[in-house]
């Protein structure tokens, strides 16, 4: 990515215009002017600003204490593609020393995080959310520390577009203006597509829970048979019969295993736990049957509950297992 593909006047497919416009459904990042993207073209005739950086068709931070727009630009593209690491890692205390400004690279972080950050990005907003669940939280507050928060506390009957919207309808007293607004326009909901069978490689992708897949489902299946082989031996670990994702047979007992790719632990066993069930009840043999849920992520408190109250009311052999890939 070179600058102009990065920011630039009149053209609609630059990373900013992406990140900014054309996934706002996912998330707003209105407010601020173009220094939100560390470095911006200024329009024809646009005076210089004095507070920043300036050369002659470009402005740029003055904290990155860079007098070249080529080598500023560097910068600012290692800082994103940071970013971008950080948040596929979930590592995303290492975020909040980036000098990119926050509304930018939260809503980056956002769309690279698999969903699991919560799409909100106005400081005061997030300030007040984090209080409400307990943190002391001011404008010095990490912003990983609220994020942290809140996903802590996401209830597991919502995704993390229904949690935003719950929680701006009762911080953010603009929220019900703005999401008029956008309803007028015609904004829709994208949803993610499927996933294809045993791909592990990236894919580009349009507006989705981030624009490169990294096929989750199958690397976390293929991590699980290794261990599985590794534990009960391979003759034991079947893999994808009956399109049951693995199952573990043991001389008293059976397992079947389902891999969902979701950020929330709950997301997965609401996914999958019909399916298993039906796969359960499809199978012939007598011997008693267990049912494992595997996702990345560990539980939250939220999930926990949700898990407890299924064990407790449900008379099924059932369990939730991550792996970390």
């Amino acid at each position: 990515m070179n600058l102009p593909e990065y920011v630039g006047i009149g053209n609609k497919d630059t990373f900013c215009q992406w990140v900014e416009t054309k996934t706002r459904m996912l998330g707003s990042i209105k407010g601020l002017s173009s220094i939100k993207f560390g470095i911006y073209e200024r329009g024809k005739g646009k005076k210089k600003p004095r507070n920043y950086k300036n050369d002659d068709r470009y402005s740029w931070l003055k904290s990155y204490d860079e007098n070249d727009r080529t080598k500023m630009f560097e910068k600012i593209r290692a800082d994103i593609n940071d970013i971008i690491i950080y948040s596929g890692k979930g590592e995303f205390e290492k975020i909040d020393h980036i000098k990119i400004p926050d509304l930018f690279k939260w809503k980056v972080a956002f769309l690279y995080s698999n969903e699991r950050l919560i799409p909100i990005f106005k400081n005061d907003v997030l300030i007040k959310v984090a209080r409400h669940y307990g943190l002391n939280a001011t404008k010095k507050t990490p912003v990983s520390e609220m994020q942290n928060i809140m996903m802590l506390n996401k209830p597991a009957q919502l995704d993390v577009y229904q949690f935003m919207r719950h929680l701006f309808d009762r911080f953010e007293k603009n929220h019900n203006t703005e999401t008029n607004k956008r309803t007028q326009k015609g904004f829709k909901r994208t949803k993610r597509g499927k996933t294809e069978k045993r791909n592990t490689a990236p894919q580009s992708r349009t507006v989705t829970r981030s624009y490169i897949a990294e096929q989750k489902h199958n690397k976390l299946q293929e991590k699980l048979e290794k261990i599985l082989i590794d534990q009960y031996g391979k003759e034991n670990v079947i893999l994808e019969e009956n399109y049951v994702d693995i199952k573990l047979l043991q001389p008293d007992y059976i397992t079947f295993y389902e891999v969902k790719s979701s950020p929330y632990a709950s997301g997965c066993i609401k996914e999958a736990l019909g399916q298993i069930l039906l796969y359960s009840l499809n199978d012939t043999d007598t011997r008693p049957k267990k049912h494992i849920i595997v996702g990345q992520y560990a539980p939250t408190k939220e999930d926990n509950k949700f898990i407890a109250y299924l064990k407790k009311h449900l008379k099924l052999k059932f369990d939730y297992l991550n792996i970390e890939i």
